[in-house]
C-alpha cells in the first residue's frame, strides 16, 4: 500500500512539475510576444492640401530610419500616416489616436504651426512626445511647464522676424514693409515677433494685411493694389503656396515700375507654388524666402550628404536628382531630428510601459551628450530641460542657421550666398 502511495505521490509530483514548465513556457511566449509588438511613429500631417510638404517629411523619417533597419532594441518600427488635412479640430482626433495606441511611442507633426499652439496644453497633459520638423509657430516647443514634450528642429518664428527683418533691410533696402500675414495663429506669432524686429531696428511697418485660406485671385489683386499704391519698400509675406502664388500673380498685373519685392516666411516652399507659378513667370517678380542653410543643390556636397541623397534615390527611384526632392526642409529636417531621436533610443531601455518609454525618451533627448552628425550640422547638445529660463531648450536650430532662397529655373530651390 505504501508503494501504491508513494508512486502517486510521485506522479503527482512530475504532472505538477509538467503543469508549472507548462505555465511558464506560456508566460515566457507571452512575454516574448509582448516584446515584439512594433513601435509606432505616428506622422500627422496635411496630406490632402500641402502634399509635398508632408510626403518630404516621411521620406526624410524613412531614410533615417533605414540607416537602423527600422528596428530598436529587436522591435520594429512602423510608421502609421495620418492626414489632419490643415484642419485642427481632425488634428486633435488623430492625437487622441496616438495617446491611446499602447505601441505609439512618437508623433511627428507637419506643416502647420495651428494644431500645436491651439492643443499644446492637451498634448502636454496627455504625456506626447512630439517632434516638430517644419512648424515654425513660436509658441509651440514654449509650454510654461519642464513637463514640456515638443522638440522642434525646425524654424522658430520667434526668430524668423529678426532674420527676415535684418535681410529685407540691409540686402533690400527695406526701411518700410507692408506686412501681408495669414490670419491664423501661424500669422499671430509672425505678425507680433515682425513688428518687436523692426523696432529694435526703429523702424516701422507700412501697414498691416490679414488674409484667410484659399483667397480668390479678385481678393488678392485688390490686396495687392491696395499695398502697392501705398508706396512700401517691399511685402513681408507669411502666407503657404497657395495664397502666395494669388499675390505674386496679383504682382505681375501691377506696371513692372511700381512693383516691389517680396520677403518671403517659407511656407510657399511647402505646396505647389513652383508649379503655380512657372519659371518664366518668377522671373517677373523679385521674391525670396526662408529656408535653413543646407541644400542638396549645393555645387559641393559632403561625403554625408552625397551618402544620405543615395540613399533616398535608392529607396525612392522617382528622385533621380537632388532637384527632385521637393519641399526639401521637410526631408533634411525630418532626416536630422529623426537621427538625434535614434541617439536617445539607444540611451533608453523601452519597457512594455509606453507612457514610461515616452517620459524616458523625453528625458533622454534633453540630456544627449554625443554629438549627432546630421545634414544642417553636427548637433551638440541639441536640446536640454525646458524652463522660463531657458525658452529655446526645445530648438535644436538657431538664427545662424538660416539662410535665404530662391526657386531656380528647374523649379530647385537655390539658396542665396
Amino acid at each position: 500500500m505504501n508503494g501504491v502511495i508513494n508512486f502517486h505521490e510521485q506522479r503527482n509530483k512530475q504532472l505538477c512539475l509538467i503543469a508549472v514548465l507548462i505555465v511558464g513556457l506560456i508566460f515566457n511566449l507571452s512575454c516574448q510576444a509582448d516584446n515584439s509588438q512594433p513601435l509606432r511613429f505616428y506622422i500627422d500631417s496635411d496630406f490632402s492640401h500641402h502634399l509635398e510638404s508632408a510626403k518630404s517629411i516621411q521620406r526624410g523619417i524613412n531614410v533615417a530610419l533605414s540607416e537602423i533597419e527600422h528596428r530598436v532594441q529587436g522591435r520594429k518600427i512602423e510608421l502609421v500616416v495620418t492626414d489632419h488635412r490643415g484642419n485642427s479640430k481632425r488634428a486633435k482626433k488623430n492625437m487622441q489616436r496616438y495617446i491611446e495606441d499602447p505601441n505609439a511611442l512618437v508623433y511627428y507633426a507637419g506643416l502647420h504651426s495651428p494644431p500645436l499652439i491651439k492643443y499644446r496644453q492637451y498634448i502636454n497633459d496627455n504625456g506626447m512626445l512630439v517632434l516638430a520638423p517644419w512648424s515654425a509657430g513660436a509658441p509651440i516647443t514654449r509650454h510654461p511647464s519642464p513637463d514640456n514634450s515638443v522638440f522642434r528642429l525646425s524654424v522658430d518664428d520667434s526668430k524668423a522676424g529678426e532674420f527676415l527683418t535684418n535681410y529685407a533691410s540691409t540686402k533690400k533696402s527695406c526701411k518700410t514693409p507692408h506686412l501681408l500675414i495669414d490670419n491664423g495663429p501661424w500669422g499671430d506669432s509672425n505678425l507680433k515677433n515682425m513688428m518687436k524686429a523692426l523696432a529694435d531696428r526703429d523702424l516701422k511697418a507700412h501697414g498691416v494685411t490679414r488674409f484667410g485660406w484659399n483667397i480668390n485671385g479678385v481678393s488678392a489683386n485688390t490686396m495687392i493694389r491696395k499695398i502697392v499704391d501705398g508706396i512700401p519698400d517691399c511685402i513681408y509675406l507669411v502666407s503657404s503656396s497657395f495664397e502666395a502664388a494669388a499675390f505674386v500673380n496679383a504682382m505681375r498685373q501691377i506696371p513692372k515700375e511700381k512693383r516691389i519685392p517680396f520677403v518671403s516666411h517659407w511656407g510657399i516652399s511647402g505646396g505647389d507654388y513652383h508649379k503655380l507659378v512657372n519659371a518664366q513667370a518668377r522671373k517677373e517678380i523679385d521674391l525670396s524666402f526662408l529656408q535653413t542653410c543646407f541644400s542638396f543643390n549645393q555645387q559641393v556636397l559632403s561625403p554625408f550628404a552625397r551618402a544620405v541623397l543615395k540613399k533616398a534615390q535608392s529607396i525612392y527611384p522617382e528622385i533621380k536628382t537632388s532637384s527632385d526632392i521637393t519641399a526639401p526642409v521637410g526631408f533634411i529636417h525630418a532626416y536630422d531630428i529623426t537621427r538625434i531621436l535614434i541617439a536617445a533610443l539607444n540611451k533608453v531601455k523601452l519597457s512594455d510601459d509606453i507612457a514610461k518609454d515616452r517620459r524616458a525618451l523625453k528625458q533622454a533627448l534633453e540630456n544627449l551628450d554625443i554629438p549627432i552628425q546630421g545634414l544642417i550640422k553636427t548637433y551638440e547638445r541639441p536640446f536640454s530641460l525646458f524652463s522660463q529660463d531657458n525658452p529655446d531648450a526645445h530648438e535644436a536650430l538657431n538664427i545662424d542657421n538660416y539662410c535665404m532662397a530662391q526657386y531656380g529655373d528647374n523649379d530647385e530651390i537655390l539658396l542665396i550666398e
